[in-house]
C-alpha cells in the first residue's frame, strides 16, 4: 500500500493521477467538534488547500444541491471522515444517527469534465453485520489505517458486502456505538 493514502491511479493515456491524502484530509476533519447539524457541516468553510479542499468542496456542494438534502439538513453529524469504496471511488462520509451517508466519485474519471458524483446509504437497521480492522505497517496509521466491513441487506433481501478503506479508525467505536443502539431500538443523544 502506498504511503500516506495517497494511490496513483494511471490514467488511460498514460499518465499518472494522485488522488488526495487521506490523513491529511482526515486529521483535519477529526478536529472538527460535534456533533453539528447537517447544515452546518456542509456549509463549513474548509482551512484545506489544493486538491484536498477541491475534494471536500465538491461533496458538500453536490450533496447540498441533491434532492434529498432538505430531509438531512437537521440531521446531526457525529463523525466526519474520507474513504475509499471499492478501490475505485473515494468518499467523504458522515455518521448520522441511524445510518452512515457517504458521497464519493470515481478515482478512474478524475479530472474528465464533471465527476460522477453519487450518495451511498447505509442504514443501520439494514446492516446485518459491521466489523472494522486497523491495517498495519503504515508509517502514520492514526488517522487513514481504518477498514470497516459491511454487511448490508438490499432491498431484495440479498446481503451484500461493503468495504470501507482509508477510515479514520477512532470513528470506529461510533459506528458500533450507533449500530448496536439501532438494533436495540435506542437512540444516541449528544
Amino acid at each position: 500500500m502506498p504511503k500516506h493514502g495517497i494511490f496513483l491511479i494511471r490514467h488511460k493515456r498514460g499518465r499518472k493521477r494522485n488522488m488526495i491524502h487521506y490523513n491529511l484530509v482526515n486529521e483535519y476533519l477529526n478536529d472538527i467538534e460535534l456533533p453539528e447539524p447537517m447544515t452546518e457541516v456542509v456549509g463549513a468553510s474548509y482551512e484545506l488547500e489544493g486538491k484536498e479542499l477541491d475534494f471536500i468542496t465538491q461533496a458538500n456542494n453536490f450533496l447540498e444541491h441533491e434532492p434529498i438534502f432538505s430531509s438531512y439538513q437537521k440531521k446531526d453529524v457525529h463523525c466526519l471522515g474520507t474513504c475509499l469504496i471499492n478501490l475505485t471511488r473515494t468518499g467523504l462520509y458522515f455518521l448520522l444517527e441511524d445510518e452512515i451517508m457517504v458521497v464519493h466519485r470515481s478515482i478512474l474519471k478524475e479530472g474528465e469534465g464533471e465527476a460522477d458524483w453519487e450518495i451511498s446509504h447505509f442504514r443501520f437497521t439494514e446492516i446485518q453485520n459491521l466489523d472494522h480492522e486497523v491495517i498495519n505497517g503504515l508509517t502514520e496509521p492514526k488517522y487513514e489505517s481504518g477498514a470497516l466491513f459491511l454487511k448490508v441487506l438490499n432491498e431484495k433481501g440479498a446481503v451484500r458486502n461493503h468495504t470501507l478503506r482509508n477510515m479514520n479508525p477512532a470513528h470506529f467505536q461510533c459506528f458500533e456505538d450507533f449500530h448496536v443502539a439501532i438494533k436495540n431500538n435506542r437512540t444516541i443523544s449528544k
